[in-house]
């Protein structure tokens, strides 16, 4: 079945052993199975469904197909965009920084919309955090989009961004919105100007851009425009006069400029405004690619030290709980080093091995993650829940109502001494 379905989805791009088994439970209450990809390639969180168990009790195999975000990479040998056309304009967007959603229409046995589902890129369905905050956008025109037959095999992507889903910049003038990114219609993904007036049909707003990098039929140089229509930055701005030989020239300048930008907003707000820029544009061998560009200083932060720096991981440690919100107690106590493998796993992109091996990282990503897993926590204090513990277990030594601790709140494992004193003056009594 996996044969067939590498072949028939994902062009022989992803193997066998790159689908994974998922069952999930729609926000409706239908449950659906089948494979999620987990390869970091274009497919990466794609689905095929194969089974759906309809909240009625009615239940069908189906085969469903739902294109995820793909993978947005750095530029390298491997990752670069055409360069040599004789007419190039590039729209660096705002790299908003957020959580990626994916918007799918659910169709049953006859291929009519059963439910409109969003995901992450790592479920099928995404976790109740993120559907509480995507129940407060509003989604009227993404109900209007998937009405009727005529998108029920395409996908959108929002990200999902505001003070509310805050991970390392933030946007304050924003508590919580979504900002359509890319979008798969009849078997494509939309290029820029394709999905810019697609959003203006279907009433999307996109992310701003920041800059255009352009190159013009009989010139063998590029030149780099700042966008006047960038309100949010606009009293920021810089600009560029030189021309490149090459894109990745623009590029590099590219980044130089994002860090002006972001040492301006920094002297009168006392922070950084932007993550980066995302360029989605044609790949050298054709063919749809997304390219981010971060500030020169950003990326300068992950090249020098020989262990990762907190915020990497925070930001890290943060999408892992957006894939796994309520889900996070279940597997830690199935595998303690599940969050471990999966931080890792991220940060290999712009780490070495030798730097995410260190202890230092080692210590950093169990200290971060527990004190992000405790941040989601509704606060309660040491004492009611040693109160709480031995209310609930009249019988049990301190020994055992220790245990009991460490499996209910290991994200307060550090605390456990204070809770262990509290413990024993309760019993004396």
């Amino acid at each position: 079945m996996k044969e067939k379905f590498c072949e028939k989805y994902f062009e022989n791009n992803v193997k066998p052993k790159h689908l994974r088994n998922f069952e999930a439970k729609t926000p409706q209450g239908n449950l659906i199975s089948g494979y999620i990809c987990r390869k970091a390639n274009r497919y990466l969180g794609s689905l095929v469904i194969t089974h759906i168990a309809e909240k009625s009790g009615k239940c069908y195999d189906t085969e469903q197909f739902v294109q995820s975000f793909p993978k947005i990479h750095y530029w390298d040998d491997r990752h670069r965009l055409k360069e040599n056309e004789e007419s190039i304009i590039y729209h660096c967007q705002e790299k908003l920084d957020g959580t990626c959603l994916i918007i799918y229409s659910l169709n049953d046995e006859f291929g009519d919309l059963l439910e409109i589902v969003p995901k992450t890129r790592g479920q099928a369905v995404a976790d109740e955090r993120i559907l509480d905050m995507y129940n407060l956008i509003d989604k009227k025109a993404i109900v209007e989009f998937f009405e009727g037959n005529f998108h029920s095999e395409d996908t959108l992507m929002f990200e999902l961004y505001g003070i509310l889903n805050r991970h390392g910049i933030a946007h304050m003038d924003t508590y919580i919105d979504i900002r359509l990114i890319g979008a798969f219609i009849d078997s494509t993904f939309l290029n820029y100007i394709s999905l810019k007036c697609y959003s203006d049909l279907e009433n999307f707003q996109t992310p701003d851009s920041i800059f255009t990098i352009e190159k013009y039929p009989f010139e063998n140089s590029f030149l780099i425009r700042w966008c006047p229509n960038n309100h949010k930055l606009q009293n920021y701005q810089v600009t560029c006069d030189d021309t490149f030989p090459t894109l990745y020239d623009a590029i590099q300048k590219v980044k130089e400029l994002l860090k002006q930008i972001n040492e301006n907003y920094f002297k009168q707000n006392g922070r950084r405004v932007i993550e980066g820029v995302v360029i989605n544009g044609e790949h050298f061998c054709n063919g749809q690619m997304y390219l981010k560009i971060k500030p020169v200083d950003i990326e300068a932060e992950a090249r020098e030290p020989d262990y990762v720096p907190r915020r990497f991981i925070l930001k890290e440690v943060q999408k892992y709980f957006d894939e796994f919100g309520s889900k996070v107690p279940e597997l830690y106590e199935a595998d303690e080093t599940h969050y471990v493998k999966y931080v890792k796993q991220q940060l290999s992109e712009e780490f070495s091995f030798e730097q995410i091996e260190d202890p230092r990282t080692n210590r950093r990503i169990r200290n971060v993650f527990m004190d992000v897993w405790d941040s989601t926590i509704p606060p309660k204090s040491l004492q009611n829940i040693a109160e709480e513990l031995v209310r609930q277990n009249p019988e049990k030594n301190i020994s055992e109502l220790m245990k009991i601790f460490a499996k209910t709140y290991p994200s307060k494992k550090r605390q456990s001494r204070h809770v262990f004193n509290v413990l024993s003056k309760l019993l004396e009594r």
